[in-house]
């Protein structure tokens, strides 16, 4: 017995034509870049503010607190200083009549101001209040009555 043979079947080549290889970046990645970069330094230029803004808010607060949407809930009362020789700064206590002591504090103003106003005060409290005299080395040495 003879085995039978299957005739070949003709492979055709198919030719490769190399090419250099394309570059993976498109014209818009400069653009693409530049915008990343804006964004990310606003992004930290926001944070930074915010952050000052929150270590500020005390100041901030005082300083608009004439201006502020709730300034109807709250009352202000302006108190006059003296002028004491060798005085460097002033503090300020105050808190409602009913309380044996005084529960807020405004301290270190300096000596050329004759006028203090305190504001976000309870709108129908009666308010006791005292100052005293600081001199060069923090030291409390003149107090006012009540």
């Amino acid at each position: 017995m003879k085995k039978k043979i299957a005739p070949k079947k003709a492979t055709t080549k198919k030719t490769v034509k190399r090419t250099s290889p394309r570059s993976t970046r498109s014209a818009n990645d400069g653009q693409t870049l530049l915008f990343r970069r804006i964004v990310i330094i606003s992004a930290c230029l926001i944070l930074v503010v915010g952050v000052v803004a929150t270590f500020n808010r005390g100041a901030t607060r005082q300083a608009v607190a004439g201006m502020s949407i709730m300034a109807g809930l709250y009352d202000q009362a302006t108190i006059q200083l003296p002028t004491v020789p060798n005085a460097a700064s002033y503090n300020i206590y105050y808190g409602p009549s009913g309380e044996a002591t005084f529960s807020n504090a405004v301290r270190n103003i300096p000596p050329n101001v004759s006028n203090y106003t305190i504001s976000d005060l309870k709108k129908g409290v009666t308010y006791n209040y005292m100052y005293a005299a600081v001199d060069k080395n923090g030291r409390e040495f003149l107090f006012s009555p009540i």
